[in-house]
């Protein structure tokens, strides 16, 4: 029998305004309604907002008709934190970016990152003792930024873990209002709880970057991200990044590079947790494709099995649960009429769970990403890195690092779940409600 493991309730019958903001700020994902799990669109009575988990009319907003459709929510809400950064930025100004950041994310650069993968899982394990229960967010958390340190974007800076972890849960703990004025488009003059919090934990965050950004002018160049930000010249003005825009890039870097895997990883490992039957059969597979060997990148196509489970991990809990476009101009989206200033949200975790696409849409099972299942499946119905010009710019580095990693826990750990019942919450990235303790036994 297949695990069905926690998930999110949705609204059987439309919210009124009260119930609706209640929900949303508790989660945003809790008033996606049931329709949207069964429809291709469907709009929130009394508002300018359309759900939208068609594949085809997801394709019409995020690629054929984009220059209709912007970021407009997203850039308010995260605008104060990444400024006008890769993940910020439109247009031109965004073209550049992605152009000087793109070097990085060669195919034929991506195996030389492996190495710092593996050492960096096994500086974790090292801290871990048989038999203890483990916060395992915040231990995916802390090793996905010793990879980016370690790989995109080194600084000797201690302070800086410790800044984007507590500022990070800041910023997310008060997003929820940030992304619910964003999306309504309410009027920016209006009081928001959580404004002074947020506001805080930019001014930590941005601080911190603004202190590598200096250490960096101060060093000797160096071949990694940043010291290609710090080179790169806009085309049409020939100019360099300045301070602002390096740390805007470097936070979208730092948070969207880790943040992301981070709670990948956190995820399939409860699933893994709850699954005997695929903890065994990936232990079987590590096994034998590694032979006991650490593991290097030879390893990592052939390991077939702990890719499908990293992918259903992320059907089920999209790391970003939740993308949102602006109607810049009418449209029409599957014979609906989309007016200009329609707010269109894209609930990927809807669309991952879509009753219509997804046979036993929400039961875990990996073997649905299968080779040959996976290649039958539309492009836009399974968006875990979007999809796009916009599609995530390290979709594969973030592949590589999950696969060696997972494969490196594995090799060392096993994991058990306990009482606790992880509820998905959207905070920007799915988080798990109170944490994911896992308890781990070491192998011998």
């Amino acid at each position: 029998m297949s695990l069905v493991p926690p998930r999110v309730a949705p609204p059987s019958r439309p919210l009124n305004r009260l119930a609706f903001i209640a929900r949303f700020v508790r989660n945003p994902l809790a008033v996606v309604p049931r329709a949207a799990y069964e429809e291709d669109i469907v709009f929130l009575p009394g508002a300018r907002i359309a759900w939208v988990t068609g594949p085809q009319m997801a394709k019409t907003v995020l690629l054929d008709e984009r220059e209709k459709f912007h970021k407009l929510a997203q850039i308010r809400l995260l605008a104060p934190l990444l400024g006008r950064g890769l993940l910020t930025s439109e247009g031109a100004e965004w073209k550049w970016q992605r152009q000087a950041a793109a070097p990085m994310f060669r195919q034929s650069e991506l195996p030389g990152f492996v190495p710092a993968f593996v050492a960096a899982t096994r500086r974790l394990l090292g801290t871990w003792r048989d038999g203890e229960t483990r916060a395992i967010e915040r231990d995916m958390t802390a090793v996905t930024f010793d990879v980016i340190a370690a790989t995109l974007l080194p600084s000797a800076d201690p302070r800086m873990p410790g800044a984007i972890e507590g500022s990070t849960g800041r910023f997310q703990r008060s997003g929820a209002w940030g992304q619910l004025y964003a999306v309504a488009n309410l009027p920016r003059w209006l009081p928001q709880p959580g404004r002074a919090s947020m506001a805080g934990a930019v001014r930590a965050l941005r601080g911190a970057a603004h202190a590598i950004v200096r250490e960096r002018r101060a060093a000797a160049p160096r071949d990694d991200l940043l010291g290609r930000l710090m080179q790169a010249r806009d085309p049409e003005s020939g100019q360099r990044m300045n301070d602002e825009q390096l740390v805007d890039n470097l936070l979208t870097f730092y948070l969207a590079g880790h943040e992301t895997t981070a709670k990948a990883l956190t995820w399939t490992l409860y699933l893994i947790a709850r699954s005997p039957e695929w903890a065994q059969a990936l232990d079987e597979e590590v096994a034998r494709v590694a032979g006991g060997a650490p593991i290097g990148a030879a390893h990592l196509e052939r390991l077939a099995l702990v890719q499908q489970v990293l992918k259903e991990s992320m059907r089920l809990y999209p790391p970003v649960p939740i993308m949102s476009r602006q109607a810049v101009a009418d449209s029409a989206l599957g014979g609906h009429a989309i007016r200009a200033g329609t707010s269109i949200v894209l609930p990927i975790y809807a669309m991952h769970r879509h009753a219509r696409r997804w046979e036993n849409a929400d039961a875990f099972e990996p073997a649905r990403f299968a080779p040959a299942r996976e290649a039958a499946l539309p492009r836009y119905q399974y968006l875990p890195f979007g999809a796009g010009p916009r599609i995530c710019i390290g979709m594969a580095f973030a592949m590589l690092e999950a696969t060696a990693i997972l494969a490196t826990l594995l090799q060392h750990a096993r994991f058990a779940p306990t009482a606790h019942v992880p509820a998905p919450v959207a905070r920007v990235t799915l988080v798990p409600k109170g944490g994911m303790p896992l308890e781990v036994r070491l192998r011998r």
